[in-house]
């Protein structure tokens, strides 16, 4: 009786026992609608409570289409939910690169589709396939299968990880709810255990539906839900218990840390004529701080120094004049130049003592794609150039750089959106971990307020302090359990100063990554190649 039901379900139009299917343009409507309560859940908009349910229209619709109609709403589903999470990226192409609105929108939507959709197909055409084998675990498996597609988009190609369903959650740090626990989990599973968690209720939630709407499948239904609801219990209470623990107790290890945001507009670091004339605007700021807070480390943002530090000893005298009589030590992002013939041009970091000597570089390893470099030559009326830079080479060594704090573990703009990358950083060393972002080039608080969300969970997984330095901000500090210590107001001019200490003690994602996401992905393969054997065998 069961395979009947299964087998009516796979033709749209039919009823199933007595309960008509949704036809295509309701089944388009719970899709789209799914995918903008989905959009709500992420900054600025904030209603996190809605990660919990937003998904049950659109996995209703895909557990009762064909397998055809349902991966091509899964594919609408990723579309829909891309743009809602993005729809700043086509104008800021455009305004980026100097080109019309129409070929931003046709790269957002090429990358959508490339980078987003096609996981979700994969997703919708398993999760299918799972209800109508009738599958044990399946919202176990479903979850797995969810969580294996957003790290196929995570990491493949140059990588996707905006939008992950987990960051929906790190609002909640801040807000005192007995839900806030689950977002210490981090530590352990990482965005992909919590992104696993809120699918998981999604699912459950869907399951019961499915089964009240066909009068089957009930007592499965109920269970999901109990083991949904046992998960987030233990999550809330673990993280409870973490927090208390997750920064150092010894004050006198504690560094005094100033950040400072210039918000300069693009074309001041973007035309050659401007070559270094934004250094007095960041030596202004940081001398306010430092007569203010005494801070031992001073941080800039990426781009801050628009010039080769190492070819330019003057400009590096100017800067001392304001370090050294404070004792203060720099970190700033600038880029590096190696060789002449041919050279070879780094994003890079550097730390300079009071003297303004350099004591130590990092070189960007993760470069994006068609701004840093170009995969494609011949997308070259987009490539943009930095003074005599035309493209950046990527980087060798993810070793931290020895500072008063200690050893800062640093991730340059977007490297901070990979957790593999900062938890690299940890596991080689980093005492804390410092983010230098060039962020004036998207006016956009939505976009702003994201990427800080993003990058508050990697002080989470990995037990660190985080310093962060944005152009445009916000720029904040951040303490190992995520609680911000100071932050200023996106697209501000601003200093802010706070302690931070030097961590030792590596998390269990420190050391073994996304471990929780690569078993989901085995348990996908196992489970699919079990059942098709099983099916076999009958």
């Amino acid at each position: 009786m069961e395979s009947t039901w299964d087998d009516l379900r796979s033709h749209r139009g039919v009823k199933v026992r007595g309960e008509p299917v949704l036809n295509l343009f309701g089944k388009i409507l719970a899709v789209v609608s799914s995918a903008g309560l989905f959009t709500l859940c992420f900054p600025p908009n904030d209603h996190r409570s809605l990660a919990w349910v937003c998904l049950v229209p659109f996995l209703y619709v895909v557990r009762r289409s064909g397998l055809r109609e349902a991966v091509m709403l899964a594919g609408l589903w990723g579309m829909a939910a891309a743009y809602g999470v993005t729809d700043w990226l086509p104008p800021t192409i455009a305004l980026y690169y100097e080109q019309p609105l129409w070929l931003g929108l046709s790269i957002f939507l090429a990358a959508a589709a490339l980078m987003g959709a096609a996981d979700y197909m994969l997703f919708g055409a398993y999760y299918w396939w799972l209800g109508r084998r009738n599958h044990r675990a399946l919202t176990i498996s479903a979850a797995a299968a969810w969580v294996a597609a957003e790290l196929g988009r995570a990491r493949l190609w140059s990588g996707n990880p905006w939008g992950l369903m987990g960051y929906s959650q790190v609002g909640l740090i801040d807000t005192g709810s007995p839900l806030a626990g689950i977002v210490q989990t981090a530590d352990v599973w990482g965005v992909y255990g919590l992104s696993f968690l809120l699918v998981l209720v999604n699912l459950s939630l869907t399951e019961t539906l499915v089964a009240a709407v066909e009068r089957t499948g009930r007592r499965r239904a109920m269970l999901s839900i109990a083991v949904s609801l046992a998960l987030v219990v233990a999550a809330s209470l673990y993280g409870d218990l973490r927090t208390s623990r997750a920064v150092a107790e010894n004050e006198e290890e504690h560094v005094m840390a100033s950040v400072v945001q210039g918000n300069l507009d693009l074309g001041s670091r973007w035309d050659p004529s401007y070559y270094g004339r934004n250094l007095q605007a960041y030596l202004a700021l940081t001398r306010q701080t430092v007569e203010a807070a005494e801070p031992r480390l001073v941080v800039w943002p990426e781009n801050a120094m628009t010039f080769f530090v190492a070819d330019e000893p003057a400009y590096r005298r100017t800067i001392s004049t304001v370090t050294e009589p404070a004792n203060v030590e720099l970190l700033a992002g600038a880029p590096r130049v190696r060789g002449r013939n041919p050279a070879k041009y780094f994003n890079s970091a550097f730390v300079l003592s009071p003297q303004g000597e350099i004591r130590a570089y990092y070189d960007k390893e993760h470069l994006l794609p068609f701004s840093e470099y170009m995969p494609l030559r011949s997308f070259d009326l987009i490539q943009r150039s930095f003074g005599k830079v035309r493209e950046f080479t990527a980087g060798d060594s993810i070793d931290p750089l020895p500072t008063v704090a200690g050893m800062a573990g640093v991730v340059i703009c977007n490297e901070v959106m990979f957790p593999r990358i900062v938890s690299e950083r940890v596991r080689v060393g980093a005492d804390y971990i410092v983010n230098l972002a060039n962020d004036s080039w998207i006016q956009d608080q939505e976009f702003a307020e994201h990427q800080f969300s993003i990058a508050r969970l990697r002080a989470i997984e990995n037990r660190r302090f985080l310093v962060r330095a944005s152009t445009s901000g916000p720029s904040a500090v951040v303490d190992a359990s995520g609680a911000i210590v100071a932050a200023a107001p996106p697209l501000s001019e601003a200093t802010i100063s706070a302690r931070i200490a030097p961590l030792s003690t590596r998390s269990f994602y420190a050391r073994f990554g996304d471990l929780f996401a690569f078993i989901c992905l085995a348990w996908v393969a196992l489970s699919a190649v079990g059942t098709m054997v099983r099916g076999r065998r009958r």
